[in-house]
């Protein structure tokens, strides 16, 4: 979930600011519930619903109106499992709903910029497509982008017409020295197609003044992982450019933060090492007494707190253990969230690698995945660890907050969620989505649209 805060006000027309005698301007306040669900084949399912306060001053004179924005539902699917390259493609695709309360707009044409009304939802329904990518540069930085367009399916009950709309955002995600603390920075360009409505005096329909334009923003943010699968993101959201159409309410520095929490839902299970013998292998440490506790303890400690560990038994002798190492170098470029530790079996006596395998294993080749909180995941052995890629890829999508698009949130997701705006899947679809499209199209006076 997250908070955005972004104040609305300067009256613009074109490039220029333009004369605001009333004083008119809206602070948007929007909080955002967002669910992210994953499966192993790269399918996920996003639900975002904003909520929040918009408050109007005029003429010395406040008003707010409070409650909830329009549903969003999105399916995302990864396509690596058909494109096998080094950067990470995902399509997704759904609806807004007009769950949100919406005012009449017909007739803003001609109304003052003075004249204001409010409205958290946009009155119709919205066909959502997005193109997201992530191309990871070596273990500590990313690249990021996506391409999104939204289109209006029907008019709203009083006959208005949104206009289409369309955004492309590129940014970067930069590990520091500090393991749990990362640096995003991400660049947003959208467009917004003019609007119609009724004509009230001549009949048929007319463009409305003050509709459409084109909008840059840039969004700096610090993310913290904070351990048990929650993530911390603040950032601030800094306009660059407005270029819009007749009279219309731009917005100023706003800022966001978004608290994301993770977890996989079942333990991942490949053939016969599954889940339960992590159990069994701990069961079995006990048994061993003291020594077998100790290599225990030893395995434990290749896992790398806050990522995902593959642990790689190998032998030079060992033909298997030449297959699996060539899937995960390839692999690797595209695991900016996986360790991959290697342990040399090539001159163990059977002594040490009783002591040095995991516990209950007595050959090669042999793979153990740990998750992100140290917890084993799996264990691989035999034909088994040559699944050990399908195993990861299985994890990372099952915890989204450590291999999703640093997302919409976004993101790419988010996601879903727009950076699905991009900045990471929840956080920066706040700051570059959700505040773009509720605090833009939805938190405008009734004659005026706001830039997102």
């Amino acid at each position: 979930m997250g908070y955005s805060f972004v104040p609305y006000g300067r009256l613009q027309q074109g490039m220029d600011a333009a004369p605001n005698p009333s004083g008119l301007g809206i602070d948007v306040h929007l909080g955002t519930v967002q669910a992210h669900v994953g499966g192993p084949s790269g399918l996920a399912l996003d639900l975002q619903l904003p909520f929040g306060t918009l408050s109007t001053r005029s003429d010395g004179s406040r008003r707010s109106d409070t409650g909830a924005g329009d549903l969003e539902l999105r399916a995302r699917q990864s396509l690596q499992r058909w494109l096998r390259l080094p950067v990470k493609l995902a399509l997704a695709t759904g609806l807004g709903l007009p769950t949100g309360g919406y005012v009449a707009r017909s007739g803003a044409a001609n109304l003052a910029p003075e004249a204001s009304y409010l409205t958290l939802g946009r009155g119709t329904t919205w066909w959502l497509f997005e193109l997201e990518a992530r191309l990871a540069l070596g273990t500590h930085a990313s690249l990021f982008a996506q391409a999104g367009a939204r289109l209006p399916l029907a008019r709203t009950e009083d006959g208005f017409s949104w206009g289409n709309e369309a955004r492309g955002s590129l940014g970067a995600r930069l590990s520091t020295p500090w393991r749990r603390v990362s640096v995003l920075a991400s660049a947003e360009v959208l467009w917004r197609g003019t609007s119609t409505e009724p004509d009230p005096f001549a009949g048929g329909r007319v463009t409305s003044a003050n509709a459409g334009g084109w909008f840059v923003a840039l969004s700096p943010a610090i993310s913290l992982a904070l351990g048990r699968g929650l993530s911390l993101t603040v950032g601030a959201r800094v306009p660059a450019l407005a270029d819009v159409r007749g009279n219309q309410l731009v917005p100023q520095t706003g800022l966001f933060t978004g608290l994301a929490y993770s977890r996989s839902l079942r333990t991942t299970r490949t053939g016969s090492a599954s889940g339960a013998a992590s159990g069994a292998a701990s069961a079995s440490a006990s048994a061993f007494g003291a020594a077998g506790s100790a290599a225990g303890a030893k395995r434990q400690a290749h896992a790398v707190p806050g990522a995902i560990t593959v642990v790689d038994y190998w032998a030079t002798w060992c033909k298997p253990c030449e297959e699996i190492s060539r899937q995960l170098n390839a692999a690797a470029a595209r695991w900016p969230d996986v360790k991959i530790v290697k342990v040399d079996a090539s001159t163990w006596d059977p002594a040490q690698m009783a002591a040095g395998l995991p516990v209950g294993v007595g050959a090669l080749p042999a793979v153990e995945v740990f998750t992100a909180q140290g917890l084993r995941a799996a264990l691989l052995v035999g034909q088994d660890a040559l699944t050990v890629v399908a195993v990861v890829d299985a994890l990372r999508a099952a915890n989204p907050a450590q291999s999703s698009l640093p997302p919409r949130q976004d993101f790419m997701t988010a996601s879903p969620s727009l950076a699905v705006g991009l900045v990471s899947d929840l956080a920066s679809g706040l700051a570059i989505g959700l505040v773009s499209d509720l605090a833009s199209g939805r938190a405008r006076p009734h004659s005026m649209q706001g830039p997102p």
